[in-house]
């Protein structure tokens, strides 16, 4: 397993690992097997499980059932978002860490985290590097992100160069309790499938904190993808990002304009290729860029979290979502 350049040495901070999965089986046990490795002296673990069948919950068992550091929650909930919120309402660090359940963590990811945000007073979150890991490049590819540099961000206007992604984040816990939820609507799972991440990072710069962009520690991500399966990722990506930039927009917020100026006519169009009228030339996913702008008058917003209200919700309050504990005696064998 790939070793962090560095070496951290922990603190004092207790750190929450969330962790949301669905219908991961015995694919989640190498995730599991990292985090049982990570060197922390505190930690916990909360995984939050939206699978419709029991062989996530076995491969728990199994693989870290018997450590009192990690637990597990059953959820017949969909979306990531609304997993991440269910785990994050049970953290008990002081630091929250967010990985996916296809990533594998190096054993000092955690001592990591907590150095930058000791080195970093005015970060409350930070997006941390994501390294593909084994595949075959003529089949396919793995989503990846490598900060160029340890960068601070603190103005909501330069969100565009603030871009991790979501499988490798953490955060200060009174930063979340202030920003709020996930977006429920965005992420994996939701109606708008994509853009979680890159929503809280501009929500936490518009709230007046430092997000932190740090290569290392980084992350293995084997989430691999055939060429077609990454054409669609992409524009659901793009998709998503014009809904996020248009939330914001619909609640008079101008500071996401250049993000939005910048991710529509540089992130989506190859100019060069347009010129020459060849391709591809990105004029597909400029299109969804757009749609997903339309799609953002689906859904009413909360002004006061900047979330969309998911459909049939409206004028509710938001609740966590229902949650079954795994306790020893359920545990399955």
């Amino acid at each position: 397993m790939r070793q962090s350049a560095m070496r951290y040495e922990a603190g004092r901070a207790h750190v929450t690992v969330c962790l949301a999965t669905r219908n991961r089986g015995a694919g989640i046990m190498a995730t599991l097997e990292s985090l049982a490795r990570l060197d922390h002296p505190d930690f916990d673990v909360v995984v939050v499980d939206q699978s419709t069948d029991t062989l996530t919950r076995q491969a728990f068992d199994v693989t870290v059932g018997s450590d009192p550091r990690f637990s597990y929650r059953a959820t017949d909930t969909v979306g990531k978002s609304v997993a991440l919120n269910a785990a994050v309402a049970m953290a008990k660090g002081t630091l929250v860490a967010i990985t996916d359940d296809d990533c594998v963590v190096p054993p000092d990811w955690l001592a990591g985290i907590e150095q930058h945000f000791a080195d970093h007073p005015t970060a409350a979150m930070i997006c941390g590097g994501v390294i593909a890991g084994e595949h075959d490049k003529s089949a396919g590819s793995i989503p990846a992100f490598v900060p160029p540099r340890m960068e601070l961000f603190t103005s909501p206007w330069r969100k565009y160069r603030a871009r991790g992604i979501g499988a490798n984040v953490a955060f200060r816990s009174v930063a979340l309790q202030t920003v709020g939820r996930f977006d429920e609507v965005l992420g994996p799972g939701g109606p708008l499938k994509n853009c979680e991440d890159g929503d809280m990072v501009y929500r936490m710069l518009r709230s007046g904190f430092g997000v932190l962009d740090a290569p290392e520690p980084s992350v293995v991500h084997s989430g691999f993808r055939t060429w077609s399966e990454g054409r669609t990722l992409g524009r659901d990506a793009l998709m998503s990002c014009g809904a996020t930039c248009m939330k914001h927009l619909r609640l008079w917020d101008v500071a996401m304009v250049p993000t939005l100026l910048f991710l529509w006519f540089r992130r989506t169009i190859n100019w060069s290729q347009l010129i020459r009228l060849r391709r591809p030339n990105g004029i597909a996913l400029f299109f969804e860029f757009g749609r997903g702008m339309f799609l953002s008058f689906r859904f009413s917003i909360d002004a006061k979290s900047k979330t969309y209200v998911p459909r049939g919700r409206e004028g509710v309050p938001a609740q966590p979502p229902p949650l079954t504990p795994l306790t020893p005696r359920a545990r399955l064998s």
